[in-house]
């Protein structure tokens, strides 16, 4: 083996890093110094001093704290010398092109941690600091984040207004097109109102924060915007159409893009702190990963899997910890996710595991909530191609795997589902998840610790709220009301009778079927108590959706959509109780989850899904009173309007998106509730003229030029 010399720099003389050959071997009672050609020892003794270049680097969390801070200062001074490298390129346009990229590329991805009072405290635990191993599986991985992160590409645009179920016809050009006799038998080209596409025909999209060409603001709500790719009949912006605005109300200041956090996260145990929020507040919704082992693999108790597939889940876990939370404004998990983009790749897909499909979903349900839909539809998308390519939706019965594996697997599906149907319903998209072939089982409703890497038969379900009993009833509200929703999107649409039906054979059923201790009213223990109230502000607002098409033919008389000569009483009385069905659902909403907000905890999570609720009940009252302030009614619509906007300003302090929903909703009603006896009379607006206001809003990217639409075609 060639022996070499390795040198320490040193102001006065050149000194080795450590002993000589010799002295070493001889054990020598006198010290080698270390000195360069030859230390004093073999000098003396005229022995052949040679010096050795360590092999490995010694596995210490000294060592590694160096190598960190080296990493953090590096990536400091790269972005100190960013601006002087644009001055450069503009004088030199090759030099531009060559290194340009790699100094956009480094810097795109601040793995960065905030110094004072921004999260969860740090942990003293990390036991896995001073293990033999490394933390991490490769420092490559954690200093090179750049070769990991693929190139943005735009994607390819998705047409997605129509989804060619039954009772449709196929025009020569193979769109879906409406049987125009049918429609006119029941007279619900209403629905048509709530899904208008853009003029111009583009759909195409670009949600990258900070970017050029980046889009101000895409509301993950579906509520404010509708430049989400069919945001239909269904997404909360809906009925924003048909209710009057202004495109400023909701549209507001550009999204933010990379916060600028000046310290680098420069070591797993940062990430303590935001793991515990996440088992602490998310996984209390959605438990898609098995804690304890996750933990273990964490602490390096157990192996990690290999490749960055772990990496990539680990971050997506710290990011939604420190987002669920979170009690006040912060962008520390916007640089988690973006680690966790930092560690996907082109390679990983051509690989298939269960951390992967983890991974990528919790990605997409955290890109969704910040306010990047289509980019969370992606990955959606990934995650349940993924799923299907390991199994996840079968069940062998010749398996020999434990309970354990069974149900994590298990798990992870129906949360899989849960997120998709609910993504899908918030965007009025097609349904597109699979239920033929599906055969694998709902989660068994028992505790975490009573099922065990050493349990060798399933424990009974037991007779109280668990971890698993959200999971269960979500799951089962999307499969009792698939087929509703897939009517809802469709044409022609559902009459009130069928509706109500619907309603009574499929929903009412699934409610009465929740367990006792899930019911509206069962007390939950603390830590459930969010799971819970969702579930029930979830069954609410769908009942809206369902029925508020009814609502705006009964509140409207001006649009031309009276009833028909020819309508039976039957027909009549079951408008009548849609009417009523979707006033009471509002009416609910807004009551649940005033209670809720001012009674528990308020918590980033928490806000995300109360605003999502409360805002789309909120319209209910605001376009009956806009359109009919006179009506006995109007009192309780004025209180119900006046309960939001106080929890929708008490959310402003953690949510951004809660300021806009504000506004728009001061808007549209301040006129109508500022007096007892409100406005002088209804709005003046036709309902054409308050699709027209609201049109920008939907579309905000295309400006103010829109067609002019027939009001019986489009309505």
């Amino acid at each position: 083996m060639e022996l070499e010399r390795t040198v320490a720099r040193d102001s006065t003389s050149a000194v080795a890093e450590r002993a000589c050959r010799e002295c070493s071997r001889r054990k020598s009672k006198v010290k080698c110094d270390r000195r360069i050609p030859n230390c004093s020892s073999c000098e003396q003794y005229s022995r052949n001093c040679s010096y050795e270049k360590p092999g490995k680097t010694p596995l210490t969390r000294r060592h590694l704290t160096e190598v960190e801070e080296e990493l953090a200062r590096t990536k400091a001074l790269l972005k100190q010398l960013k601006p002087q490298q644009r001055n450069s390129s503009i004088s030199n346009p090759q030099f531009s092109l060559v290194h340009g990229d790699e100094i956009e590329e480094e810097n795109a991805n601040p793995l960065q941690f905030p110094s004072r009072n921004a999260g969860p405290p740090r942990s003293s635990a990390g036991s896995y600091i001073d293990s033999s191993q490394p933390p991490l599986s490769s420092l490559t991985q954690e200093q090179d984040v750049s070769s990991a992160r693929p190139r943005g590409m735009r994607q390819s645009p998705r047409m997605h207004f129509d989804n060619g179920i039954a009772q449709t016809t196929t025009s020569p050009n193979n769109h879906p097109t409406p049987n125009t006799d049918t429609i006119s038998r029941s007279n619900w080209s209403t629905m048509l109102s709530l899904e208008s596409p853009p003029t111009s025909g583009n759909f195409e999209w670009d949600e990258r924060g900070g970017k050029v060409g980046g889009q101000k603001f895409v509301d993950g709500m579906g509520s404010l915007t509708s430049d989400v790719n069919g945001s239909g009949v269904a997404s909360g912006a809906a009925l924003l159409r048909i209710t009057g605005g202004n495109n400023e109300h909701a549209s507001g200041t550009s999204s933010p893009g990379v916060p600028n956090i000046p310290f680098a996260i420069t070591s797993l145990s940062f990430l303590d702190g935001f793991i515990d929020a996440f088992f602490s507040h998310y996984h209390r919704s959605y438990p898609i990963l098995h804690e304890a082992t996750f933990r273990a693999q964490f602490m390096e108790i157990i192996p990690r899997p290999n490749g960055n597939a772990w990496q990539l889940l680990l971050y997506a876990v710290a990011a939604l910890g420190a987002w669920s939370a979170a009690t006040e404004r912060t962008d520390i998990d916007t640089s988690l996710f973006e680690a966790a983009k930092a560690r996907f790749s082109i390679d990983l897909l051509e690989t298939g595991s269960l951390v992967l499909v983890q991974g990528l979903t919790l990605m997409s349900n955290y890109a969704q909530m910040g306010n990047k839909p289509n980019s969370s539809y992606n990955y959606y998308g990934l995650a349940r191609r993924i799923s299907m390519g390991i199994g996840l939706h079968k069940e062998f019965s010749f398996w020999e795997s434990k309970p354990l594996v069974c149900e994590i697997r298990r798990r992870l599906w129906w949360c899989l589902y849960a997120f998709d149907v609910g993504s899908i319903i918030t965007f009025s998209r097609p349904f597109d998840f699979p239920q033929s072939g599906v055969e694998v089982q709902l989660p068994a409703n028992v505790h975490e610790s009573d099922i065990t890497s050493s349990t060798v038969k399933m424990p009974e379900p037991v007779d109280e709220t668990t971890l698993y009993t959200h999971l269960r009833a979500q799951c089962m509200f999307h499969l009792a009301t698939t087929q509703i929703y897939a009517r809802m999107i469709s044409v022609p649409f559902l009459t009130a009778k069928e509706m109500v039906e619907l309603d009574d054979v499929s929903i009412n059923p699934w409610l009465a079927a929740l367990p006792h201790y899930f019911q509206l009213h069962a007390h939950q223990p603390p830590r459930y108590r969010l799971c819970h109230a969702t579930l029930h502000w979830r069954y609410r607002n769908f009942k809206i959706l369902m029925f508020r098409p009814f609502l705006v033919r009964r509140i409207m008389p001006r649009s031309g959509l009276e009833h028909d000569e020819n309508s039976s009483s039957e027909d009549l009385q079951s408008e009548e109780i849609s009417f009523q069905r979707c006033l009471d659902a509002a009416k609910e909403s807004v009551e649940l989850i005033s209670n809720f907000w001012f009674n528990n905890q308020q918590t980033m999570m928490a806000s995300w899904y109360g605003l999502y609720f409360l805002f789309q009940a909120s319209l209910i009252p605001i376009i009956c009173l806009r359109n009919n302030p006179r009506s006995p009614m109007a009192a309780d619509w004025r209180d119900q309007i006046q309960e939001a906007i106080r929890v929708i300003e008490s959310m402003i302090q953690l949510n951004p998106t809660a300021h806009r929903c504000l506004r728009v909703v001061r808007s549209l009603s301040q006129a109508y509730i500022s007096a007892d006896e409100g406005a002088d009379g209804p709005t003046r607006e036709s309902l054409q003229d308050q699709l027209t206001n609201l049109y920008p809003m939907m579309w905000p990217t295309l400006g103010s030029e829109f067609a002019t639409f027939d009001e019986v075609n489009v309505l």
